[in-house]
């Protein structure tokens, strides 16, 4: 009974968490790269400056995946479904005042984890 718990166990952490994964710190950046894996994404900085950004998505992943850019109720950029090993070159626009919240839009990935959030930084 007790190597069925431990199995349990292991199986429940193989699965990941539905926390996002921790934001690193840092000067605010006009480029953001987003590794996309089971289930989380994996983030170059934790602060974008406000005006043009370039985000480089690449899908470190063996599933396919996405990831759609809001900032308020305000979509500023989407990726196209990635198959595993392909990347896409997105710009956009990003305005002071909100922080940039990242989403995969498949069925399942982000209440599985697969969300975040950056900030903007105030000023330059």
């Amino acid at each position: 009974m007790r190597s069925l718990a431990a199995v349990a166990a292991l199986f429940l952490a193989a699965c990941g968490t539905t926390d996002p994964a921790p934001v690193p710190a840092g000067p605010p950046a006009s480029e953001l790269r987003i590794g996309m894996q089971e289930y989380a994404f994996s983030l170059s900085v934790g602060t974008l400056e406000a005006g043009p950004v370039t985000v480089v998505v690449t899908n470190a992943g063996g599933a396919a995946h996405d990831v759609v850019l809001r900032q308020g109720d305000r979509e500023i950029g989407r990726s196209a479904v990635l198959p595993p090993g392909e990347r896409q070159i997105l710009e956009v626009q990003v305005a002071r005042g909100s922080p940039v919240h990242l989403e995969c839009t498949l069925t399942g990935h982000s209440p599985a984890g697969m969300h975040a959030s950056v900030s903007v930084a105030a000023a330059r």
